[in-house]
């Protein structure tokens, strides 16, 4: 099954901010370490808190945790926010 690079990095986003435990990276430092472009770990992080899965805090002793909401959500969920309400796999042919 192939993932949009979004869906892919909201994921690993998500992993990453659930062992990191107290800590909170700002978005710029987590691009950096997942080797992506700002704006589109920006963007992701931007789609993680709309959907209340990510806590942004902006300036000084800001950055990002993840939210109650975040702790539960499904890797379905999210795969299927990212990807839409299609199939996610071609079930017949080759």
């Amino acid at each position: 099954m192939r993932l949009l690079r979004s869906t892919d990095l909201a994921l690993r986003l998500l992993m990453r901010l659930a062992v990191l435990g107290e800590a909170t990276p700002t978005t710029r430092e987590v691009a950096a370490d997942m080797e992506v472009p700002y704006t589109h770990a920006a963007k992701v992080v931007a789609e993680l808190q709309h959907m209340g899965l990510v806590d942004a805090r902006r300036g000084r002793g800001g950055g990002l945790t993840l939210s109650d909401k975040g702790r539960t959500a499904s890797v379905g969920a999210v795969v299927r926010a990212f990807e839409g309400d299609g199939d996610v796999v071609e079930c017949e042919g080759d």
